[in-house]
């Protein structure tokens, strides 16, 4: 109070109290600011409501990192500045959002000549979406650009803290170093909130209120929640409409707040509680992939991948420590069907390897549970991931089956059931279908609602299959596609439309075909999920490649995009051929094919009677039409790159090559799927 009567005159009485300068105000008209009161939040809020009472015409505008939690109080919160609206690797132009016209700015005023090039956009972009578009480390990075060049400080960001380090002079100390001003708002925390900040930063990504309430405890994370929301420690972040809110941790904090974490050795415990909570929120997954259609359930879970990601690091990490390998393994099994419907089926089966290795472990490391769920985990995988080799992943259904059996749990004996029913056609092994469909009919019960049926209609469907008749599947995967709009399940529609697609095809309706399966594609397009119905998209490019119709090329290109992401090119094969055929290009129709009936010959498995139908066409088109034999040649060795350029033109692999799959990386820090065989489901 001294300071504030002397500053405004008010005489030494003035600077006893609260009250008695609010009398000293008294009559007076004027503007008061006060500014940066978060360290003394109390004696402010005491000022400021003895003020309003005494002096009706003083205004007050305080600016703090908390608010006062006055009855009166107006609170005008200030964000980030604006942020490019796509969060892929776009560029778009500086001078479209705030953030970057600041960082711009700032070093146009250090570097006069500097103007932002095209080709620095993207590293601009990446800037300010690494720093939140807070303002201050903007400015920090900008006195870098002139030893580093933007790109050089885009590069460094990992470093950050030693990176953004030179403030003006005249600044106020904790604004001339990034680390210098989260230390500032750190020490204003009670010694519990700076706990459950730290602790909150082990979730990678955003998080939600009852993740925290796990992490922290339901007793107390909400109060600790609404202090670091206060003070912008903890931010709202922006999710689709009606999904419940999701909450994150600036970049920045996030990284201070782990090496504060670090620091008091508490780390491992908190990783460790994290992992136990997501084990907790996956472990029912299975159930609710069964009864609930995906785009319900998918939406909720697929903001959780960051964390899942750094759970699974922690626990399947070398050296971690044993109360956590378990868990991990059993993560990795249970979150299974995440990976595969947000299209992340590479990711996820490197995780699941990871966890496989270490059944084998002597001695055990695995509890019989967590066996049993990575038994499970590897049929799903193999079977509609189309990943890893199906004489293995059949092994392992019949070892889960047989614990499922012990247990009475009918759901899990259903859904491996019916993953066996696929594996036993895949691996070509002889079986009774109509026995083992009576079996997976059996595993319903009366409380199950019409949904789940819908693997029961497939398989009705399948047994067609082995008596080669197309109209009954066709008629039978009618009605799983039903079921499924039925229960508005437009995902497991789509799903169900490919094999639709290929039984017209077989009975020679292809133009029906490609139109029911383009139309499909569309639809999944207009939702912004190709990748996550990566077979759809490559069965009606194989439709339109095959038929030679003026949509094939970009079709093709949209498909080998995402195969190639998942290193899949395998999975339309025997449909590149025809591109060149219909190009007038026999002879590189010929080696297409004899590539692809190399790939038949590595996998061991026998072609589905999609692509066999699609293969004999050509085989009989070249043999009659130019009297070449495809199979005199021999196989023809290349990789899916130099295939893709035969097919479509050299160049074209280049092209459609995302990064990560250009330099075989798979987003886990080093895991590696290398098991390269190749399945098809048709």
């Amino acid at each position: 109070m001294p300071s504030l009567a002397q500053l405004l005159h008010l005489g030494e009485h003035a600077a006893g109290s609260a009250a008695a300068l609010a009398q000293a105000l008294a009559g007076q008209r004027l503007l008061l600011l006060l500014d940066n009161a978060e360290h003394l939040v109390d004696a402010v809020a005491e000022l400021v409501s003895a003020v309003l009472a005494a002096a009706p015409g003083v205004c007050l505008l305080v600016t703090s990192q908390l608010p006062l939690r006055l009855g009166s109080e107006r609170v005008l919160p200030l964000a980030p500045l604006a942020l490019p609206s796509d969060k892929g690797d776009s560029a778009p132009p500086p001078e479209g959002y705030a953030a970057a016209q600041l960082l711009c700015a700032r070093i146009h005023q250090l570097l006069p000549q500097w103007a932002p090039q095209p080709a620095e956009h993207a590293d601009i972009a990446a800037i300010c979406r690494a720093l939140d578009g807070v303002p201050l480390a903007l400015e920090l990075a900008a006195a870098r650009v002139p030893m580093l060049g933007v790109a050089g400080v885009r590069l460094r960001l990992d470093q950050r803290f030693a990176l953004l380090t030179r403030g003006p002079r005249d600044a106020a100390a904790r604004h001339r170093t990034l680390a210098a001003a989260l230390d500032w708002t750190f020490s204003l925390l009670a010694d519990a909130e700076r706990e459950a900040l730290q602790s909150l930063a082990v979730f990678a990504g955003s998080f939600s209120v009852e993740d925290a309430e796990g992490l922290l405890g339901d007793d107390v994370a909400l109060e600790l929640l609404e202090e670091l929301r206060a003070r912008s420690l903890v931010v709202a972040d922006t999710t689709p409409q009606g999904l419940r809110l999701r909450l994150r941790l600036f970049d920045s904090v996030r990284r201070m707040a782990l090496d504060g974490l670090a620091e008091t050795g508490r780390e491992t415990d908190a990783r460790l509680r994290h992992l136990r909570w997501m084990a907790r929120r996956f472990k029912d997954l299975r159930r609710t992939e069964l009864f609930t259609p995906t785009l319900h359930w998918l939406p909720l879970l697929r903001p959780d991948i960051d964390s899942l990601r750094a759970a699974l690091r922690f626990g399947l990490a070398p050296g971690a420590p044993a109360e956590a390998v378990d868990t991990a393994a059993a993560l990795a099994a249970s979150s299974m069907h995440l990976w595969l419907r947000s299209g992340n089926r590479r990711e996820g089966w490197a995780w699941l390897q990871r966890a496989l290795a270490l059944q084998a472990a002597q001695p055990p490391v695995l509890s019989a549970g967590t066996q049993l769920l990575l038994d499970d985990a590897h049929g799903v995988f193999t079977n509609h991931g189309q990943l890893g080799d199906p004489v293995q992943a059949l092994a392992a259904i019949r070892r889960a089956l047989l614990g499922h059996a012990q247990a009475q749990d009918h759901v899990a004996s259903y859904v491996a059931l019916n993953n066996k029913f696929s594996l036993l056609n895949r691996v070509g092994e002889a079986f009774d279908g109509s026995v083992l469909v009576a079996r997976i009919g059996a595993c319903l019960q009366a409380g199950w609602p019409p949904f789940a049926r819908r693997h029961h209609a497939r398989m009705q469907a399948m047994l067609c299959r082995q008596r080669a008749d197309w109209a009954g599947i066709l008629q039978g995967m009618e009605q799983c596609a039903q079921i499924c709009r039925n229960a508005g399940a437009s995902f497991e529609a789509w799903q169900a439309t490919f094999t639709i697609a290929q039984a017209l095809s077989l009975l020679g309706r292809d133009e029906e075909a490609c139109a029911r399966c383009q139309a499909a594609v569309d639809e999944v397009r207009a939702h912004g999920l190709l990748r996550e119905q990566l077979f759809l998209v490559a069965t009606a490019a194989s439709l339109q490649l095959r038929m030679g119709g003026p949509q094939a090329h970009a079709s093709a290109l949209e498909a080998l995009h995402l195969l190639l992401a998942d290193d899949m090119v395998w999975w339309m094969a025997d449909a590149l051929p025809w591109a060149a055929w219909h190009a007038g290009r026999t002879e590189d129709a010929r080696q297409l094919q004899a590539w692809a009936d190399g790939l038949v010959d590595a996998r061991g498995e026998k072609r589905g009677p999609f692509y066999s139908r699609m293969r004999e066409a050509l085989v009989e088109q070249m043999a009659t039409a130019a009297g070449i034999e495809v199979d005199s040649a021999g196989p023809r060795v290349m990789d899916q790159r130099q295939a893709i350029d035969l097919a479509l033109g050299a160049g074209t692999a280049a092209q459609l090559m995302p990064p990560q799959a250009a330099h075989g990386a798979d987003g886990i820090n080093g895991v590696k799927g290398n098991d390269r065989r190749v399945n098809r489901r048709w």
